[in-house]
């Protein structure tokens, strides 16, 4: 057969396209539904994905939860849903594995980029009180090489902390040292780590595992998480007896019209009807610069918290820290969440149930005033309880 020089131009215009694909795709390792697109639902993983999680634990969840059973309501990065995970107070954790359409090649490195977010609401049933806890503490996501489903070989990448609430690209550097065939990838705890707690990650928009230099350094715009070890706020705690605030004013006034006045509490610098979803702002509680450390002059405004725990047994509140303005997000949202701790471990040496209290970290999010001076500075840097619920009586 004699083919003409226009044939062999046509062939050329119509495969050479293919060959360039081909030659550009060559090392890159694809996943199956990285954009973890499926139904929205509970504990069942998505398409393409196998639940590797622990025996007689729920599976990872398909986001926003269809239901509202947790209450995670955050609008997906790409497409229409992604995947959420827990670490737990029992010491398990969520993770989910598949078999790769190609096989990593041991020590090449690759790049892992996904977008990560932490979810502010995350509501299920702690593992240890049995109280209904929300799952909200920042944790990391470990990436297991292995040769089956759920073969958690070496971990050969992780991502630092994830703090933000927004999404935001992870850009991870995978350090197989094998041939692996299948990818884990799961929910961890800040390490080292003295204690288990509840968390949650949530995950979207895997992009195909890239080859790259080893030695390349890829991380230069990957967020500036802090990552520090989890220390007990509690050793460094001084204990004194409860003395709650007195109020000497005296009852209030009945209104005019004769009608009875719905009873009111103050609790630091705000006084209001004890209700669901009322916010008290708490004067003086102070910490060293930088840390979650308190000072000793937070005494009085936190034994005023105690006071008011103990005088209402049934309510169940949100101890939330606020960052000045002055710090980056990053920092902020870090800082502010583990000086609620602080606050919330305090508390509970006096006998106060980890279940009755969540600890927030609202970073700078919140600020009460705008102001580049020193007192506005003070006053954005603060402490708040908000109600949540009321338990009911036995």
């Amino acid at each position: 057969m004699r083919f003409s020089s226009l044939s062999i131009l046509f062939f050329w215009v119509l495969f050479m396209p293919f060959n360039d694909v081909f030659s550009q795709e060559e090392g890159i390792v694809h996943l199956r539904n990285p954009s973890f697109e499926d139904l929205p639902r509970n504990s069942e993983p998505p398409r393409g994905w196998t639940d590797c999680g622990f025996p007689g634990e729920t599976a990872p969840d398909v986001q926003p939860d269809p239901e509202f059973l947790f209450e995670v309501r955050k609008p997906a990065f790409d497409q229409n849903t992604y995947l959420g995970m827990v670490t737990r107070d029992n010491d398990t954790w969520e993770s989910v594995g598949q078999q790769l359409t190609t096989p990593l090649v041991g020590g090449q490195c690759y790049e892992f980029r996904i977008h990560l977010a932490r979810s502010e609401i995350y509501m299920s049933r702690s593992r240890r009180t049995k109280a209904r806890d929300n799952y909200v503490d920042p944790i990391k996501l470990r990436i297991h090489g292995g040769y089956s489903i759920c073969d958690k070989g070496n971990i050969i990448g992780e991502s630092a902390l994830v703090y933000n609430f927004e999404w935001q690209e992870f850009r991870i550097k995978l350090r197989p040292e094998d041939n692996y065939t299948h990818i884990i990838l799961e929910a961890f705890y800040n390490t080292p780590i003295l204690i288990p707690y509840n968390g949650n990650i949530l995950l979207d928009n895997i992009q195909p595992l890239v080859p790259i230099d080893c030695d390349k350094n890829i991380f230069l715009d990957e967020p500036a998480l802090v990552q520090t070890e989890v220390e007990n706020p509690e050793d460094n705690i001084r204990v004194s007896p409860v003395v709650p605030r007195q109020d000497t004013r005296g009852p209030a006034p009945a209104p005019a019209n004769g009608e009875p006045k719905e009873p009111t509490v103050r609790l630091g610098r705000t006084e209001a009807v004890l209700k669901k979803g009322q916010i008290f702002a708490i004067e003086n509680i102070r910490f060293k610069a930088n840390s979650a450390e308190l000072t000793p002059d937070s005494e009085e405004a936190l034994q005023e918290i105690v006071g008011f725990l103990q005088q209402n047994e049934n309510v169940i509140v949100e101890i939330g820290g606020h960052a000045s303005r002055m710090a980056g997000n990053t920092f902020a949202a870090s800082v502010s969440e583990d000086r609620a701790k602080t606050v919330v471990s305090y508390l509970k040496s006096y006998n106060i149930g980890f279940e009755r209290m969540i600890p927030r970290g609202y970073g700078k999010s919140r600020p009460v005033c705008l102001d580049s001076t020193q007192d506005c500075n003070k006053r954005n840097q603060r402490v708040e309880v908000k109600i949540l619920e009321f338990k009911e009586s036995r």
